[in-house]
């Protein structure tokens, strides 16, 4: 892992910033970040639900999971109705599989319930992947997908849907605007007005430039944690080789091979 120093970061990071769009995870996570209204304004065009009210957003949101893999949700938001919504921007076809959105659907049902709550309690739940590609190749700018019973179209009505938004379509309907957006460089270039004064605000101002900073330097060290932390495993190097492959400090490393002792009761 190539060591540089903040400053040298910092400069590498100032030349990325002109490049991001919308669609690019880094820049999606600065954009949203304690942002609810442009959450609210991509919901109601996605939803095609004007008057779609979010009570309540987070940005990188993980759903724990204790006896298996865990999830961390793009974009997280719970409308008035208590109506759950996962928004996944998905540079690769790989991340939006079937498989995925059902393994993020029931990590978030299982997040849901308190113990011992009935089931019928579960909200209603959207799992949405905006996608780079039209991954399910029909053609078509936004898929609705809902489990039917067999033999009949008629719904199985589990309150559980998962949508795909094919940005490759950026036509003139208010969906496809969104899709046009989600791939603009610059705020000019962008039809919706909320979301070029954010982007605008990220990418012209020192104010944005150094929140972008400070985002891309925590993804970095969350980098540089993962590597140590895959290392520590593998048990085949030193506290002190590992802190100098990724330029963690030893007690940093050393606090991180903690973690991974196993808890006694």
């Amino acid at each position: 892992m190539e060591t540089k120093t903040k400053e040298q970061r910092h400069e590498e990071y100032l030349k990325k910033i002109p490049e991001f769009v919308l669609m690019d995870d880094t820049f999606m996570n600065a954009c949203f970040n304690g942002q609810p209204q442009l959450v609210k304004t991509v919901l109601r065009i996605i939803m095609d639900k004007p008057g779609l009210i979010v009570k309540s957003s987070q940005i990188q949101k993980v759903f724990k999971n204790l006896h298996g893999r865990s999830v961390t949700l793009d974009i997280d938001a719970v409308d008035e109705n208590n109506v759950e919504y996962d928004i996944e921007l998905q540079q690769a076809n790989k991340g939006a599989g079937p498989e995925r959105a059902r393994f993020i659907s029931s990590i978030i049902d299982a997040n849901i319930l308190d113990p011992g709550e009935d089931f019928d309690k579960l909200p209603e739940t959207y799992v949405i992947f905006v996608t780079l590609n039209d991954v399910l190749k029909k053609g078509q700018p936004i898929y609705h997908i809902r489990r039917t019973i067999e033999g009949s179209d008629d719904v199985f009505e589990d309150k559980s849907h998962i949508i795909y938004v094919n940005s490759e379509i950026q036509n003139e309907t208010p969906l496809g605007r969104l899709m046009h957006d989600f791939h603009c460089k610059k705020a000019v270039d962008m039809f919706n007005k909320d979301l070029a004064e954010r982007v605008d605000q990220l990418k012209n101002t020192e104010r944005g430039n150094q929140f972008m900073c400070k985002i891309m330097e925590e993804l970095f060290d969350d980098e540089r944690r993962e590597i140590a932390l895959n290392l520590l495993k593998l048990n085949d190097y030193s506290i002190e080789k590992i802190a100098s492959i990724t330029g963690l400090s030893v007690e940093a490393v050393k606090e991180l091979a903690e973690e991974l002792k196993p808890k006694t009761a």
